[in-house]
This record gives structure tokens, sequence and C-alpha cells, in this order.
């Protein structure tokens, strides 16, 4: 905002003005008109005449906020004293100190950083030198510094450093920003591996007006490539979260034309990309020729102030890779969004809170936090997805050291496979295991001169049996006496979208579930982090001997699922069935599930449960004859989908009564007014029930014959709460071959078909 009289700077408030001129636009009558037009801007012109007499030259008129403002800019033993919490969402890629790859950033690199950033804001920086003439003496000093804060929001020991493993790493944003502390204590900053697609951001913040209705998302999130020493990103981003606009101007193209940022002594500019470091472009006077500003004291005394002519190309604020200074101007500004109560700004430096987040302690000694990482080896040198924690007897993984939080000076890693040797290495080592089941691992790691920690992993990797399970009559129903142990699942991320046995099923209470309903608190952008878009979760069978079903199989299973949303282009949940025949080196597909094939139960906003037989449906999905081997294994993978708002389309999804056969698993089912009737399992090698669901409460008579015609077993029971679950003994259809079961339900006559085997 222009700054001549106070009665031009309310005109340009009011007629939408540009932020700077060549000559003194205020008079009585433009005074006059304004107030006439908006007389609600005498408040704010009182309020300026204050921050002028303060020595401050700006105010925001958007936003009258309450502040007690003194300007401190030239009090050479003022600081503002700021705690910072740094959280770093990473998928175990190691970070390259020299290059900037990866996202696991260690401690002391942290330490690091947080230096450089101090030794900008205190105007430190020995580039400051490199600044053109023309902006020498207008070179500020914040006199911000920044610390990693020592108490966390629950009052324990910390060195300002939350880890949080996500897939959200690869397409950080809002949803990545995990585990926030309350931004009117701390300022929170998250590094990821990768913006969102499309974003084309480096880093993003949020200016305090925002922030003060999104506080959740409040604070600094960046790419860990630019951690890196003598990067200006977090300065430039932390300068936003301070009320700091680019020099051009509120939004992020610099190419749009001259543009101001409300700050006198940084002229007008269209800003500059990291090629604006030439000469040429450092001395661009296209913007602001002739700049100047004239200003009236209290006493109506004009002064003039001939500001620089060419633009600020080394602003931290522009986008030049030749970035040098803050102005004075700036570093007013940024103070006075720090004795603002919007977005809670004036709270960080308060007293009382340096002293809550231990902000002046020394960083505690605390004991380092035991981690890992596991990967599958292919070739000796190449790996499968991360901490893909499904083996095979003697196939090599690798180990990778991720402990934290410490100096580790040394590490000891301890198997329950009494054949494994004990290691003590500080990096990584390759191992195989024979034991099948999981491998329990506690993991011990030694800090300097703070102690041990060990933590023990009950489920570190799960090895898979040695041979494989006859596929002949075998089924997987998730009972607890079966061998379900030996289907583990896994929930990479420990969100809360997984993999989980449930108490419902085809026709008794077991089954395997993928819990998809998202719980979180409101289904809408805000107020959310953590979407399921691009999580995905496991869980794999035994090995199985597929030979005996001779050159035609099929992998059978029912199912039963619900979506969130009736909008087709939104539901695109995926479940994704591959196998491998040689130990994981490879994995085939069979079969990508989606939309229709997944969500049998249409639409429903609760989380859905099976309320009986009826709800399930059979699947059948033909095996190539490669999969027909003496020791196959089948990988479950589901990726959940998303609606523009990062919500989950989908539902809770269900599956069970997973089996090979020669024949499909579809069954006919057939509904006449108010019955249905399904015949469970099917095929069978033992026991059948005839399951029926009848509103009308009547009896049901079931008939079983043979091929011939023969009836070979008849019964009937009453239909009670709407349904009755009738069995055939397995003693009724001890030969092997086709039976007709027949459902006479009130007038209704249903007829079937039982393969028995």
């Amino acid at each position: 905002m222009k700054k001549l009289y106070l009665s031009c700077a309310l005109a340009m408030f009011a007629f939408g003005g540009t932020g700077y001129a060549q000559s003194p636009c205020g008079t009585d009558e433009m005074r006059k008109e304004v107030l006439k037009q908006h007389p609600e801007l005498l408040q704010f012109e009182a309020e300026l005449e204050k921050q002028i007499q303060a020595g401050m030259r700006r105010i925001d008129f958007k936003r009258a906020a309450k502040t007690t403002f003194v300007d401190q800019s030239d009090n050479p033993d003022f600081w503002y004293d700021i705690p910072i919490v740094v959280h770093i969402v990473h998928d175990y890629n190691t970070y390259s100190t020299s290059t900037f790859t990866g996202d696991f950033i260690p401690d002391n690199f942290i330490f690091e950083a947080v230096k450089e950033w101090n030794i900008v804001f205190a105007k430190q920086n020995a580039d400051t030198i490199d600044v053109i003439p023309p902006f020498k003496k207008w070179v500020g000093n914040p006199r911000i510094r920044l610390h990693l804060a020592t108490v966390d929001p629950n009052g324990n020991p910390t060195k300002g450093i939350t880890r949080r493993r996500s897939y959200l790493t690869y397409d950080g944003g809002q949803q990545a920003k995990f585990d926030d502390w309350s931004p009117s204590s701390y300022v929170n900053i998250w590094f990821i591996n990768k913006m969102s697609a499309g974003s084309g951001a480096a880093a993003y913040a949020h200016y305090p007006s925002t922030a003060a209705f999104i506080p959740f998302y409040d604070g600094v999130i960046s790419l860990a490539e630019y951690m890196n020493k003598g990067s200006k990103t977090i300065p430039h981003e932390i300068g936003h979260v301070f009320n700091l606009s680019h020099v051009w101007g509120d939004n992020n193209d610099p190419s749009l034309g001259c543009g101001d940022d409300n700050v006198d002594d940084t002229p007008p500019t269209k800003g500059h990309s990291p090629s604006g470091c030439t000469a040429a472009n450092l001395y661009d006077t296209s913007c602001s020729m002739n700049y100047f500003k004239l200003y009236t004291d209290s006493l109506g005394n004009i002064e003039l102030v001939n500001y620089p002519d060419t633009n600020n190309g080394q602003n931290i604020m522009d986008y030049t890779y030749c970035d040098r200074m803050f102005t004075k101007g700036q570093a007013r500004r940024m103070h006075l969004a720090l004795n603002s109560d919007v977005a809670g700004r004036n709270r960080l430096w308060d007293t009382a809170n340096l002293v809550a987040t231990g902000s002046f302690q020394p960083m505690p000694d605390l004991k380092p936090i035991p981690d890992y990482s596991v990967t599958n080896i292919i070739g000796g040198t190449s790996y499968l997805s991360k901490n893909a924690n499904f083996t095979f007897p003697d196939k090599e993984i690798k180990f990778t050291n991720f402990s934290h939080n410490d100096t580790v000076t040394a590490m000891k890693w301890v198997f329950n496979d009494a054949a494994t040797p004990a290691s003590t290495t500080l990096s990584s080592f390759n191992h195989s295991f024979t034991v099948p089941g999981w491998v329990k691992l506690a993991l011990t790691a030694t800090g300097n001169h703070s102690g041990d920690s060990t933590i023990t992993f009950n489920k570190a990797v799960f090895v898979a049996d040695n041979t494989g399970t006859p596929a002949a009559g075998y089924y997987q129903e998730f009972k607890p006496e079966s061998d379900r142990d030996k289907w583990p699942n896994f929930n990479y991320y420990n969100n809360e979208f997984q993999w989980e046995l449930a108490n419902v099923g085809t026709y008794d209470n077991n089954s395997i579930m993928y819990r998809g309903y998202d719980a979180r608190v409101t289904p809408t952008a805000s107020q959310l982090t953590g979407t399921p878009k691009g999580d995905y979760d496991d869980f794999y069978s035994t090995p199985m001997d597929l030979t005996g079903m001779g050159t035609t199989c099929n992998l059978n299973f029912f199912f039963s699922g619900a979506s969130r949303t009736a909008t087709s282009s939104n539901i695109n949940d995926s479940l994704y069935i591959d196998y491998t025949v040689n130990k994981g080196t490879s994995w085939v597909s069979v079969a990508k599930l989606g939309k229709g094939e997944l969500f049998n139960k249409g639409v429903l906003s609760t989380p859905y449960t099976p309320a009986g037989t009826w709800d399930w449906a059979p699947k059948t999905l033909p095996l190539p004859a490669a999969a027909i081997t003496n020791y196959t294994t089948f990988r479950f993978r589901m990726r959940p989908g998303t609606n523009p708002f990062g919500v989950s389309t989908g539902n809770n999804f269900y599956m069970d009564r997973i089996h090979f056969s020669p024949w499909p698993a579809e069954v006919s089912m057939v509904q006449s007014g108010n019955a249905s009737v399904k015949v469970v399992p099917n095929p069978t090698m033992g026991d059948a029930y005839v399951v029926v669901n009848d509103a009308a409460n009547t009896d049901a008579e079931i008939s079983v014959s043979d091929i011939t015609g023969k009836v070979v077993y008849s019964t009937k029971e009453a239909i009670k709460g709407s349904q009755a679950r009738i069995l055939i003994p397995a003693s009724a259809v001890s030969v092997k071959g086709i039976y007709l079961i027949q459902t006479l339900t009130g007038s209704q006559v249903n007829t079937q078909k039982l393969v028995v085997y």
C-alpha cells in the first residue's frame, strides 16, 4: 500500500491502488470522499497514525489485528526467539548430505541447518557482501532466532524432531502434515521426498491470515533436498509465516508484471526466476524508475525517501538463486506479524511459551530410538518395495539401521532364530532365515553418553513355509483353528487403512477385511491429514501346491464390499492379485479388480458389515498354466482410492473362503419375491448348508437328489428372524458328483446344483 499522506493511503486501499507512484496524491477532498464512502476507515486512520508514530510504516488494513507493537528493529539487544519443530515424513530412504537426496534426514544435519537459518535471520550470512550497491544500506536484520524445542506439547523432553513413515513423502502437501504441534507455540516445519504431482513447488507456507482459519496446516512444508547447506528456501518460507509476500506480490508467478509486496524499500518488480542473477536483471528498472516515497509525520512535515530505482532481485522473497537479504522494511513487517494476535504469532516469543517449550534449555542427551528397514534382494543388488517384510526360506533380505535421536555408537541385532548369530553392524547387512513363521528381532542401540535402548519387534519378518500346501480340498476361511496364521497381513505404514481379521463370514463368523472406511473427523479437505491416496496393504497366501488340480485351476473366493460414493469417476479402489513361482524374484498379475468388481453392495455412508450370507458374491479367477506349480504364492494388495478432497471413496471390503478348484465359484442364486437361497460351500468335500433368507418367515423344505433323480436327503425347518441355515450332512452326499438341491418356501421353488468332490 502506498503511503504518501494518510488520505492517500486510505484512498489507495479503498480504490485498489497498485501500491507505488511517482507523485503525491493526497488532498483533503480525496480524504473526505474516501471517508464518505468508507466511514469505517476512521479507525484504520487512527491505527496507522499510531504505527507511524512508533516508526512502523505499514499496516494491514484488511485485518485490524490486536497488537502491542513497539519497533525494536534498531535495538541490538532485542531478539525474537521462536520455538520450532521439524517433522521428517519419510520412507526409509537414506539421506545423502552431499547430494541432498533421500528423505530420512539425520538429526545432526537438521541441527546444522537450523544454525544456517539463524545466520540468515541475524544478517550474518557472508554473502550479503555481494548485495549490489543500491541496496547496501537497505539490508535489514530480522533479529529472529529459531530454537528447536526441547519440550514437546506433552511436557516430554525432545530434540524438536519427529519422524513418521508415510507413503505421503512421495505426494507431499497438506495431507502430509502429520503430528503438528500447536502453531501458536511452535513453528512447524515438514520435510518430504516429493511434492504432489503437478504442484511444481519446492516448498510453501501460509500467511497468518490464512493460517488463522486452518491452524492444523500452519507452518512450512519443503522438499528434503532444500535442507542443503546454503539454501535460503526455509528462511523464504518462514518469511511467509511472518506475513512477507513475494517481492512482486501475493502470487507465485513472478512474470505477471510490475507488482508490489506492501513493503516500501522493496521497489515494484515483476520478479525473477533463477535466471534473475545476471547483471541486466539485477539492475532491471522497468518497474521502478524514479521510485520514491513521501511521508508525513505527526506534525505534518513531509519527508521524501529516494528508494533504489532497480528491483531487489537479491531479496530472499524473490525466486532467484542469488538471494542474499531481507530489507529493513521486511524486518519491520515480520516484527509486526510477531506482535499480532492473528494466528497467535504474538504467543510464539512470549516468555511463558519459551519456558514451556524449553527454547533456552540445552539440547537433552536422549537415548537413541532403535529403528530399521527391511528390503528383499534380487540378484544381490536390486530391491523390491521398501519394508516388504514377507520372505521365503533361504532368501536373502537386507536389514538397514535407521536408529536415531542420538549419536549411535553401537548396535546389537538379536533374532529368535537360534541359528542366526547376533549382528553388531552400524549400517546394514544381509541375512536369510530357514524357520517358517514370524521372526522376532530384539534391536539395541547404544548412544554416546546416553546408554542403551532396546525395542523388540515381534513381527520383524515373516518367513513362508518350505513346501507348498496341497490345494485339493483346501479352503482358507480364516477360522481360529485353521492355518490362517500362515496367511500374514502387512500394514506397512501403520495407519487405519489395513487388512485385518473380521468376525463375520460367508456362512460363519470369520473372514479377512480391508478396513477402507475413512473414519477421520470430517470428510472434507479441511481438518484432515493422512489421506489413503498412495497407500497399499498386502496379505499373502501360504505357498500352494497346485499340481493336483490338473491343467485347469481357478482361484476362487467370496467377497462383500460397499463404496462411500455413488460418483463412478471417484471410485478407484483396486485389488491387485499376483502370484510368484520363484520365491518373490518376480510377481505376475492374476487380476486387477476395481469399482463394481469390489462393491457388490452399493453405496453406504456408514462402516459396512455384511448382514448375512446373501450379502456375499462369488468370484472366479482362472490361473494361467505357469501358475500351476508345487510352490506358488499369492499376494493380495489393496490400493484405496480417494475423491478430490483426499477422502477414501471405498468402504470396508471382505474376502472369505479362498480356495482353488477346477470348477468356478459361482453358484446359482435365485431371488423370488421376498426369498433368496444360497448353497454353501459349493463345491464341497463335506457338509454343506442351504441358507434361506425370507422376510415372510415361512418354513423351508429341502430335498437333495443325486444325478439320477433319487432323493438322498430331505428336511424341513422353520425360518426364524428372516433366515434359516439348514445343514446337508456330508453323510448324505458322500459320493462325489453333482446333486440337485430343491428348496420350497411357501409357494416358491428354487433349484440349485451342489458339486461334491
